[in-house]
């Protein structure tokens, strides 16, 4: 298993942080261009929530995490907080304003047995702060000042945001994303491989089979493809992790 990345705070990053490279790659001119996560959502469909699910590793439960979403006035704050055995203890805030667009993170836990932390502010084109995470070595702390374009995403804001996309059969975008721990952006796709059922312990659920992809990595999903949209299942390619839903 590779080492976990920067940020391990949301259920997608947790499990494509330990994700090994994908089978194959898709070639470039197949792929959509590139255009802000936020363009594909539908408002109506972000609404207060909370959910619960298991952290499953070869097929044994070894922690849980619960995501929730809650209308703060004009804007929305998004929680997380997400346990993996002895390594991973970790919660996040984020909060966005009305149009999606992010205003704050924090974040703090432990990972593999050290203290770690984020707090970063993001106004008028630029995101300033800090990040002390195992990844940036002995030192720790590393200090974020930097622009982002308008269609850059936090990484920890991406799950949430899924819930909320305009999801149908030919849905294939590429976003581009703040790695928070790092202050660097890359490419996110997601894709719609076809209609799928799922079962996990919350019941057995028509859905969308999903696939998201950063970098190297691969993540396989169930949504669901009746309204309100909820993720079922989240199992990382090449790795044990499987995250499934409890209620």
């Amino acid at each position: 298993m590779r080492p976990f990345r920067q940020s391990v705070a949301v259920l997608s990053t947790v499990v494509l942080a330990a994700a090994i490279p994908a089978a194959a790659a898709i070639p470039a001119a197949a792929q959509p261009a590139i255009t802000a996560i936020r363009d594909h959502i539908d408002p109506a469909q972000l609404r207060a929530r909370s959910d619960s699910f298991a952290v499953m590793i070869q097929g044994a439960p070894r922690g849980g995490q619960r995501i929730s979403i809650t209308p703060r006035g004009s804007s929305w704050e998004l929680q997380d907080a997400i346990t993996i055995g002895s390594m991973v203890q970790q919660s996040s805030r984020i909060t966005l304003n009305s149009a999606f667009e992010e205003i704050s993170l924090r974040q703090s836990g432990v990972v593999s047995g050290r203290p770690m932390a984020i707090a970063l502010d993001f106004a008028s084109g630029q995101v300033r702060g800090t990040a002390d995470t195992p990844s940036n070595g002995p030192s720790g702390v590393l200090k974020i000042d930097t622009t982002l374009s308008a269609a850059v995403v936090d990484d920890n804001a991406v799950t949430p945001l899924l819930l909320a996309l305009r999801w149908h059969e030919s849905l294939d975008i590429r976003f581009p994303v703040l790695a928070s721990g790092k202050g660097t952006v890359m490419t996110y796709r997601i894709r719609v491989l076809g209609a799928d059922s799922s079962t996990v312990p919350a019941g057995t659920f028509d859905t969308w089979r999903d696939e998201l992809t950063a970098d190297k990595s691969t993540l396989l999903l169930h949504i669901t493809r009746a309204l309100p949209h909820r993720i079922v299942r989240m199992t990382s390619v090449g790795t044990p992790f499987d995250i499934q839903l409890v209620k």
